[in-house]
């Protein structure tokens, strides 16, 4: 074979370029780390593209003589560190190609060294060298146009199918593995799970005990970065993607997302910089646990969430929440910089992430009715629909490697049940039985206050609005809102004549007024902070609600009619309730556990109940005797009774389950005789796999 020295001094290929006599490799400028071995071996590729170089001539080249024992082994783990410098697929190679039992051939395409003949033109004159690449372009062109290259068709495939709700899906570094998160159909928390494309039974790696989300590998492949999203030990973890105990590496509290670099031992996640400010993106070395703000968010948004690197990891794609269900994407160099914005859609997005080559990203959107999927150019430009998922198309993830595709297909859809009660606390409660199930979501219901009519939200019309019913029965509801955003949290005034709600039409979240029977919403509240869970005062003058405008999440409280809304809480609260008589104020917080209580007219706070959890915050109940709450703290979620009188609680019936975190459904009928909540009878939500992505 030839020697090294018949190589040009720099060997060019796709963003790669090979320094002969320095020995190294480098991608896009950036030197990267091969050993010796399989150096030699992609040079020696080098001088023969497009031709097998058979495994004897390797061996006679990288060791001569006897002295190499298990030539079999080493030959392999020096293409395989080969190909993993590369990037490079052994099943849909761009670069280096085995040809079984004889040996390997790299695949024409370079600057330097498309061909023995290349080669062999580049050492004439000038004039051969330019008619026979002039000759050649001509050739190539015209078979391009005649024959296109073929493409394999895009094929999708389950690539979950277990009952409960499989999300999040995350590609080890060889497109080989998928991590995801798992509900193992109790929906009442998650776990990350890895299996390997192709099998069935998946790895179980955390024992959580409630809810974890966002799975990422590290760069090196051997961990998961994940966070923990509830109970009293939030934040994020690393564990062995082999299996093995879970390590906090920081505490934060919720789930705003991590994300872990696919080239250096970095992660980007969401946080507080205070409990006053919105989440900004931070990044945290794995080397010394250093932390440093990435991104500045302005006031009074939700902030900066769902971090994910680009495959080179120079930069992070995130979502900007303007409010719920209003928010764009956003690009920012890692090294730190303005964030540039690629779409502008203030519509509800759920889940990024970039292709393999790093010139698009893929995302899911609610920008064209429907959870779908599209794609952008990462230069800008207008988004494209692609022909894949449908319109419950969530969480996109892209392999590196392998040219594959996963999302989440479908979406949980709680239906609403009833409960008969007792006033008799001895007395068991009637069986749960269903009260209204759909296609559509249904949820955040409200007895009015003669117990006759029921307000609620649904997405039956293709958008969320409220609607009302006969809360006998609910068979023939009625659409009350009209507004084409989301809108919920519908709250009946004392009087039942109107209803108070939150709503989107401008992208931020403010609170609204509408007759009970109908017409034309007027708000209360308005500006650029986040109003919303509007419930009325005790004697129908002033609504309160929750809202960011003076930093973290606090009470407010504004007249009925509208006007200049006064701050009620100082420590955090997120929903409040006020009593029959007007006296007290009852609220929960979403940075904690538990309900609390203060006067209605001010003064100290005190914490009555350790429960519900703030993601539960809308499954609570107020009534003149106490309140009711739901406990998911046992081997099955239960409905608990809490009495003023006593201080005692009572366990009223255990359900099969509750709504899905975040959803709020639970009210008691002015009576007392009737408990209608939300429940998630099953969770149709698998991840799809889409092989030959393109």
């Amino acid at each position: 074979m030839p020697s090294q020295s018949q190589l040009p001094r720099v060997v060019r290929f796709g963003t790669f370029e090979v320094d002969v006599p320095a020995g190294e490799l480098r991608k896009n400028g950036l030197k990267l780390k091969l050993q010796e071995q399989p150096f030699q071996v992609l040079c020696l590729l080098l001088e023969h593209p497009g031709e097998v170089v058979t495994r004897e001539e390797l061996r006679g080249k990288l060791w001569p003589g006897d002295t190499f024992g298990d030539f079999d082994h080493g030959l392999n783990a020096a293409v395989k560190r080969l190909r993993d410098a590369l990037g490079d697929d052994p099943d849909n190679p761009r670069f280096v190609e085995t040809v079984p039992r004889r040996g390997y051939r790299f695949i024409p395409g370079v600057n330097g060294a498309e061909s023995r003949r290349a080669l062999h033109f580049s050492r004439q004159g000038p004039w051969v060298t330019l008619v026979a690449v002039g000759a050649f372009v001509i050739i190539a062109t015209y078979f391009a146009v005649r024959q296109p290259a073929s493409i394999p068709p895009m094929r999708t495939v389950p690539l979950t199918t277990s009952a409960g709700a499989e999300d999040q899906a995350a590609f080890s570094k060889d497109g080989e593995q998928v991590a995801f998160t798992w509900d193992a159909d109790t929906g009442r928390g998650t776990d990350i799970y890895v299996k390997r494309v192709g099998t069935e039974n998946p790895l179980q790696l955390t024992q959580s005990g409630g809810f974890v989300c966002c799975p990422s590998w590290t760069s090196d492949n051997h961990h998961l970065a994940y966070m923990r999203c509830s109970g009293e030990n939030q934040g994020i973890f690393l564990v062995p993607s082999l299996g093995g105990p879970s390590r906090m590496i920081r505490k934060v509290p919720g789930c705003a997302g991590v994300a872990a670099s696919p080239t250096k031992q970095l992660l980007a996640y969401g946080d507080k910089s205070s409990p006053d400010t919105p989440i900004a993106l931070f990044t945290l070395s794995l080397d010394d646990l250093q932390s440093h703000q990435l991104t500045f968010p302005p006031d009074k948004v939700i902030g900066d969430m769902a971090p994910v690197f680009s495959p080179d990891g120079q930069s992070v794609a995130f979502t900007r929440i303007v409010g719920e269900a209003t928010a764009d994407f956003y690009v920012v160099p890692v090294a730190g910089g303005n964030p540039r914005q690629l779409t502008f859609d203030q519509t509800y997005v759920k889940g990024v992430t970039w292709t393999a080559d790093g010139r698009r990203i893929v995302f899911s959107s609610h920008r064209g009715g429907g959870q779908s999927l599209w794609v952008v150019p990462i230069a800008g430009g207008e988004p494209a629909r692609l022909p894949l998922g449908g319109a419950t198309a969530s969480n996109p993830a892209i392999s590196l490697r392998g040219g594959r595709l996963a999302y989440t297909q479908g979406e949980f859809r709680p239906n609403m049940w009833v409960m008969e009660l007792s006033d008799n606390p001895r007395k068991l409660p009637g069986p749960p039985r269903p009260f209204l199930a759909s296609a559509t979501y249904n949820n955040s219901s409200q007895f009015s206050p003669d117990g006759k009519r029921l307000a609620f939200s649904s997405h039956r019309s293709g958008e969320m609005e409220v609607w009302t019913c006969d809360a006998g029965n609910c068979s023939d509801p009625q659409q009350l809102t009209f507004l084409r955003s989301v809108s919920g949290s519908a709250h009946w005034s004392p009087d039942g004549k109107r209803i108070a709600f939150d709503s989107r039409p401008k992208g931020h979240s403010q609170v609204l007024v509408v007759n009970g029977e109908g017409g034309k919403p007027l708000p209360i509240t308005d500006g650029t902070a986040e109003d919303k869970v509007p419930t009325w005062s005790a004697n129908g003058e002033y609504v309160y609600f929750n809202s960011n405008r003076s930093g973290a999440a606090q009470i407010w409280k504004v007249s009925a009619s509208g006007g200049q809304p006064a701050q009620v809480t100082q420590n955090g609260g997120y929903v409040a309730l006020e009593s029959s008589d007007g006296k007290f104020l009852y609220y929960v917080k979403d940075d904690g556990p538990g309900i609390w209580r203060m006067s209605s007219g001010g003064g100290d706070e005190v914490r009555i109940l350790p429960l519900p959890t703030p993601e539960h915050w809308g499954d609570w109940a107020l009534v003149n005797g106490g309140i009711y709450y739901v406990d998911e703290s046992g081997t099955r979620p239960s409905i608990e009774f809490f009495a003023f009188g006593t201080k005692k609680t009572t366990r009223i019936a255990e359900v099969d389950g509750l709504p899905p975190p975040g959803d709020p459904g639970f009210t008691v009928s002015p009576d007392g005789k009737r408990l209608i909540f939300s429940q998630v009878d099953r969770s149709a939500v698998d991840l799809m796999l889409v092989e030959n992505f393109h």
